[in-house]
C-alpha cells in the first residue's frame, strides 16, 4: 500500500508538518541540532556539513513504513486502521575543501491525506438530506542546497537555501442517501511555492581528554507561500458548471528556531537534547477555520547513542551503533479547545560496512498523536524506517592507503 495513511488533522493549515529527518539522528527522536558526524549527512542543522571527512562524497535515502490505529467517537469501527510505505528522503553531500561541506536533497515538508463523511441537514431541521464526502491529498516538498564552513576548528556556520513546492487537492462530494451516488462535487486545487531559508551554527570542542561537547542552533525566517487556487464544480453527470481561478493569496510559514546540545564520552557514549519552536500564533489570520486555530508549536526531545568502534592504524573506525530517544511535541493546531500533542519513543540499530561503502540503519518509532477528548481522534502509530548510506573518498589523485 502506498500513501494510504489517513491523517484527520492534515485537513487544516498546510497539512501535517514533517518533523522526522530520516537520517542518523532518527533513532534518537531526531535530536541532532548539535550533532556532527564525519560520514553521515545531518540535515537537522546545515552547520554540520563541515564535519564530513575531507574529499568525502555520500548519498543517503530513507524509506518509511507506517501503521496507524484510530480511536475516538468519530471513528468508524470498520475503518480504524491504515498503513503505507513511502519514500521519504534523498540527499547527497560532499566535502568540497578542508573546511567547506555541502549537501543537496529532496525531503517532505508537509503532507495532507484525509477522507471522512458528514451528514447534510436542511437548515433548522434534523432530517438528513444528503451526505458530504470530504477528500484531501497532496503536500508540500522541499528541495534544498546547504553549505557550511568551519572556523578555528571550533565554530561552524551554515546556510540552507530551500524551495518549497507542492499541491493540495481538496474535494467535497455531495452524495445521495442510500446509494451514495454523486449529486455534485467541488474540487479546490492549491499550488504552493516559495523560498525557505535555514541558518545554522555549531560550537564544539573538548573538555579534558575524554569528553567532547557541541552546541547548535538554527533559525528559519518567515516565508509566504504563494497560493494559486483553482475551483472546479461538477454535477452528477460530470458536467462542468464552474472552473475558476481564485485570486492569488499567501499561506505563511512562521519564524522558527531551535537549540540543542551534545555530550560525548570517550568517543562512544553520547547524550543529546533539542528544543524547537515555531511561532504559528502570529499567523492566525492566514488560517481561518471553523472550530480550530493555529498556535505556537513546540517540540522537545532527548537522545542517547552507543557507538561501537575498533582501532585501525592509529584511528578508530565505527562498526555499529545503537540509539534510543524520546520526544514530546505540541503541534500548531488547536481544535475544539485542545492543542494537538504528539509524543513517543524511538530506537535504532545501525551497521557500517568495512569492506564496502554501504551502511544501514533500522529505526523503530511508537507514538501517540491527538486525543479522544472533545470529540477528537487519537492516533497511535508505529513507524519502521530504513536508512541507507553510501560513502566514498573522491579526488585522491591516485593515492591509495592500504
Amino acid at each position: 500500500m502506498a500513501q494510504g495513511n489517513f491523517s484527520p488533522y492534515s485537513q487544516m493549515g498546510i497539512g501535517d508538518l514533517e518533523d522526522n529527518f530520516y537520517n542518523r539522528t532518527s533513532g534518537m527522536s531526531n535530536t541532532g541540532l548539535a550533532y556532527r558526524h564525519n560520514r553521515y549527512l545531518i540535515t537537522n542543522n546545515p552547520a554540520s556539513y563541515s564535519a564530513l571527512t575531507d574529499q568525502y562524497f555520500t548519498v543517503e535515502m530513507g524509506i518509511r513504513g507506517s501503521l496507524i490505529n484510530y480511536y475516538g467517537t468519530p471513528v468508524d469501527p470498520a475503518n480504524k486502521q491504515s498503513a503505507d510505505i513511502t519514500f521519504r528522503r534523498l540527499a547527497m553531500g560532499m566535502k568540497l575543501s578542508k573546511h567547506w561541506g555541502s549537501s543537496i536533497g529532496l525531503v517532505p515538508f508537509s503532507t495532507q491525506n484525509y477522507e471522512y463523511d458528514v451528514p447534510y441537514y436542511l437548515q433548522g431541521s434534523t432530517s438528513e438530506l444528503a451526505n458530504h464526502h470530504y477528500q484531501g491529498h497532496g503536500g508540500v516538498n522541499k528541495v534544498f542546497w546547504g553549505n557550511s564552513y568551519e572556523f578555528f576548528h571550533h565554530l561552524s556556520l551554515g546556510v540552507e537555501a530551500g524551495y518549497l513546492f507542492g499541491q493540495l487537492n481538496q474535494k467535497d462530494i455531495i452524495q445521495s442517501l442510500g446509494s451514495l451516488s454523486t449529486l455534485a462535487s467541488t474540487t479546490n486545487t492549491v499550488d504552493l511555492n516559495n523560498l525557505y531559508m535555514t541558518y545554522g551554527l555549531q560550537v564544539y570542542g573538548k573538555i579534558g581528554k575524554k569528553w567532547e561537547y557541541s552546541l547548535g542552533g538554527t533559525f528559519n525566517p518567515r516565508a509566504d507561500l504563494l497560493a494559486a487556487t483553482t475551483r472546479v464544480v461538477l454535477d452528477n453527470d460530470s458536467i462542468q458548471h464552474n472552473n475558476q481561478e481564485q485570486p492569488q493569496s499567501y499561506l505563511s510559514v512562521p519564524n522558527a528556531f531551535g537549540a540543542g546540545f551534545s555530550l560525548t564520552y570517550n568517543q562512544k557514549y553520547s547524550i543529546l537534547g533539542d528544543f524547537r519552536h515555531q511561532a504559528w500564533g502570529a499567523e492566525t489570520n492566514n488560517y481561518p477555520g471553523k472550530n480550530y486555530t493555529v498556535t505556537d508549536a513546540n517540540r522537545g526531545s532527548l537522545g542517547f547513542e552507543i557507538s561501537r568502534k575498533k582501532s585501525f592504524y592509529n584511528s578508530k573506525v565505527e562498526l555499529s551503533y545503537f540509539q534510543a530517544g524520546a520526544y514530546y511535541g505540541e503541534s500548531y493546531l488547536q481544535l475544539n479547545g485542545q492543542q494537538i500533542k504528539d509524543y513517543g519513543l524511538t530506537a535504532a540499530f545501525g551497521v557500517n560496512g568495512l569492506k564496502n561503502p554501504l551502511s544501514y540503519s533500522v529505526v523503530f518509532q511508537y507514538g501517540i498523536k491527538g486525543t479522544q477528548k472533545n470529540n477528537l481522534i487519537e492516533q497511535r502509530y508505529f513507524n519502521l524506517t530504513f536508512v541507507v548510506n553510501y560513502g566514498t573518498i573522491w579526488f585522491t589523485r591516485g593515492k591509495k592507503y592500504d
